[in-house]
């Protein structure tokens, strides 16, 4: 073969290669964003409310209620009887509607959440409706994750990115905020969240 056939199979052959990284990259890229629907069957049967907030997390002008649970139980003295592992349940409510944001298994660690309010739109003096509400979920255990869940009008659900989990951890101490019971973390319960 001549010289030039040889240059146009190389370049050829790069050109797939970098098409194929691209496309791995790409499915990789959509795999980070996952859509939470609400569910029907999701129970809090058994399970222990260490946190409850209201905020309007879908910028409907209503309240939702944010609520977060375990499988460890509340002793007697106000202690929360901890095991090397618990169930968590972070759960968004919404009139009838129950949104489960994080429901699995932590060893080791714990769940904690915060609600943030963006202004993405940069306006000097935002309405509410120019604000947009973020639940920041970090879980901490044997490794460490952040990740940032988000109202999408368009799926009608809770968007979920991951936006911090190191690779190649091997170990995280942390401190454990739910460590005695605090009644005062949990907003008292409204019958119709508004």
């Amino acid at each position: 073969m001549s010289k030039n056939k040889y240059m146009v199979l190389l370049f050829l052959g790069l050109f797939l290669i970098v098409c194929l990284f691209a496309a791995i990259k790409l499915i990789q890229e959509k795999q980070k964003v996952l859509t939470i629907r609400f569910s029907e069957t999701v129970s809090t049967a058994g399970l222990t409310l260490l946190e409850r907030m209201y905020d309007d997390v879908d910028s409907d002008g209503k309240n939702e209620s944010i609520e977060l649970f375990t499988s460890a139980k509340k002793g007697p003295d106000g202690l929360i009887g901890w095991d090397d592992g618990q169930r968590w349940l972070l759960l968004v409510r919404d009139e009838g509607k129950k949104f489960p944001l994080f429901d699995d298994y932590v060893q080791l660690g714990q769940l904690q959440f915060w609600v943030g309010i963006i202004n993405k739109s940069q306006i000097v003096s935002p309405g509410n409706v120019d604000l947009e509400r973020h639940i920041y979920v970090m879980i901490s255990g044997n490794s460490l994750q952040l990740s940032d869940y988000y109202w999408d009008k368009q799926s009608l659900g809770f968007k979920k990115e991951i936006v911090f989990n190191p690779p190649n951890q091997w170990d995280v101490k942390s401190s454990y905020k739910y460590l005695n019971f605090n009644p005062d973390l949990i907003e008292p319960e409204k019958s119709t969240p508004d």
